[in-house]
């Protein structure tokens, strides 16, 4: 038997059409297609399931073959993939299906393939890509329904704003040399975000925020906290550079790095620090556990101090500015990796006496 497997990686036919995955059959698909229409016409997802009904259709006199629609979440990653590969489990489990045919609208669906592949013989993968006008208007009518999509305007229209708003106000204070430096490095700072992942972690920062607030939850306040040390931390961190960049002697750019992070490292540390407090806190008025934030907090400051005790030891003996701390450099490192240990020590021990 063979399966033609429609991806909905991001969960719009649950979120739009009210339909939960899988959706198995001919008959059920077409339904569901028809509800996702009716509340979303224009929908790529409505085309790949029609171009998956119309494989089935082209197959089933010539083989055994079922249609199926297999969604993830609206929180594309983790969640989302973790749900499709139990669907997959389910049908592998209740099917006879030893390969399949792949159905997406795109590349993002496509990510899903090695969880498909780990299952089942992939047949074959179908990219729907609807056909629209050449002309400049439907171009910008595109465009204009592109940036409507809540996840491609949060990844495209907020680092634009950032951008802008940081080159104005170094503008306004007369300072555009500055301004095309941090919009460089804002640049390479979103790259290497979104090269990792770490943009989702940004986001759902700001998303808890806006959940503590509505909830009124005591996390709220220590998400501001937190913030606030962000940006201090960030300040204090460029004046740490800057301090070494103006020297008689130039410094490398790793040294320049450490002294970003020694300069910025603790005021970091306690905004991760406020942000576990503001979660254990939550999760004691709720009358959970909160072992975990404990031990969070002590690897938290282990980190710190291991880090702090590394940077303390490499400016002293590679700037002059730090100089002063030359002679009890290499006592503050080694206490810096005691309290390290001492302290991640420490956090462990909780999960030991469960």
């Amino acid at each position: 038997m063979k399966l033609i497997i429609v991806i909905d990686r991001d969960n719009d036919i649950g979120r739009k059409a009210g339909v939960s995955s899988p959706v198995i059959g001919r008959e059920a698909c077409l339904r569901a297609a028809e509800k996702l229409g009716l509340a979303d016409p224009e929908d790529s997802d409505l085309n790949t399931i029609y171009g998956a009904l119309k494989i089935y259709d082209e197959l089933r006199d010539k083989e055994d073959v079922e249609v199926v629609i297999v969604a993830g979440d609206e929180n594309v990653g983790i969640v989302s993939d973790s749900k499709i590969s139990d669907q997959i489990d389910f049908l592998k489990r209740t099917t006879n299906a030893d390969s399949v045919i792949l159905v997406t609208d795109g590349s993002e669906d496509e990510f899903v393939i090695p969880i498909v592949a780990s299952r089942f013989k992939i047949d074959g993968v179908k990219r729907i890509i609807v056909k629209q006008s050449k002309t400049i208007e439907s171009t910008f009518y595109l465009i204009k329904k592109m940036l409507e999509d809540p996840k491609i305007a949060k990844s495209t229209l907020t680092p634009i704003g950032v951008l802008l708003i940081i080159y104005s106000v170094f503008s306004i204070v007369g300072f555009s040399t500055w301004g095309y430096g941090f919009l460089v490095f804002i640049v390479g700072l979103y790259f290497i975000l979104k090269a990792y992942g770490m943009e989702n972690v940004i986001e759902e920062y700001f998303s808890n925020i806006k959940k503590s607030l509505y909830e009124g939850r005591l996390s709220f306040i220590t998400y501001i906290i937190a913030l606030i040390f962000v940006i201090v931390g960030i300040i204090q961190g460029v004046n740490g550079f800057w301090r070494l960049l103006n020297d008689a002697v130039a410094p490398s750019p790793l040294v320049l790095l450490i002294a970003f992070i020694y300069s910025s490292l603790w005021w970091l540390i306690f905004a991760g620090v406020s942000i576990i407090i503001g979660k254990a806190f939550d999760a004691f008025i709720e009358r959970k556990s909160i072992t975990r934030y404990f031990t969070m907090v002590f690897l938290l400051l282990a980190a710190g101090l291991i880090l702090w005790g590394g940077s303390v030891f490499i400016l002293s003996m590679t700037t002059e500015a730090y100089s002063h701390l030359r002679e009890n450099a290499l006592s503050y490192f080694l206490m810096a990796l005691f309290g390290g240990f001492l302290s991640g020590f420490i956090g462990v021990i909780p999960y030991r006496l469960k």
